[in-house]
């Protein structure tokens, strides 16, 4: 008489066929078309199960590259999020800005990754452009060598054409902020640094809650800085103030 194989039993599942990280992200996908709060996808749930109790924002952050995520084993593992091939890469599929939580596209978004630093906790952070890595690889060569590279390269740029998303930013919030300041940074409240062609001082609007971090296009978001402090805002530490409330 011949052995009989065991037969594995069926997983099943609390929430339909699958686990429930993977069904909010096709909820994401499916019901909003790649673009929802976790207060819309956990309605959807509750109504798709009545006896759903799950915690629908810790599943969304389950999946989005650019979140603190390792408290899930398989978000423990080293990988790129453009890398296709990896065991793992079914639990990179949202991206996060702000409350709202989107399909997570590498071309749009960047490409992000998982490391264990040297304590041995796992962190995230977004991978270096081609072009960021090559300005630190330059800034190693010695002077000789970059000299030498100045000299033989040519002085006219290749042209390279590329598609991007940018932000349809409303006018009148410019310009209102712009009047506001008036001529003043208000942040280091000094003056303008010079004054353009046509009169006007020169600052520049920024969101204090960015754009891309789900921030509001409006004058109660945005200041008017000096370059200076646009660019320690952007990659310095710059604690902003609303200063431009609702008029």
């Amino acid at each position: 008489m011949g052995l009989r194989m065991a037969v594995k039993p069926k997983r099943t599942y609390k929430y339909g066929e699958q686990p429930i990280r993977i069904t909010t992200v096709q909820v994401v996908a499916e019901q909003f078309g790649g673009v929802a709060t976790a207060k819309q996808v956990d309605d959807y749930l509750r109504k798709l199960f009545p006896h759903y109790k799950d915690n629908t924002w810790l599943n969304l952050i389950a999946n989005a590259v650019n979140s603190n995520r390792s408290y899930w084993s398989f978000n423990k593992t080293a990988r790129r999020t453009d890398d296709v091939t990896h065991r793992h890469n079914q639990y990179d599929r949202l991206f996060k800005r702000g409350d709202i939580f989107e399909i997570y596209q590498p071309s749009v978004h960047g490409v992000w990754e998982l490391y264990q630093d040297l304590q041995g906790k796992w962190c995230y952070r977004q991978v270096k452009s081609e072009f960021e890595e090559a300005v630190e690889a330059a800034a190693k060569l010695s002077p000789s060598e970059r000299k030498q590279i100045l000299e033989a390269e040519s002085k006219t740029p290749e042209l390279t054409v590329v598609t991007t998303r940018v932000y349809k930013r409303s006018p009148c919030v410019v310009a209102e902020v712009l009047l506001r300041a008036n001529g003043k940074c208000q942040s280091c409240n000094r003056d303008a640094p010079f004054v353009k062609e046509d009169g006007t001082p020169f600052l520049e609007v920024h969101h204090i809650e960015w754009l891309s971090k789900g921030g509001e296009d409006s004058v109660e978001n945005a200041i008017a800085l000096c370059p200076n402090c646009h660019r320690q805002a952007h990659f310095g530490v710059l604690e902003l103030v609303r200063v431009n409330s609702v008029v």
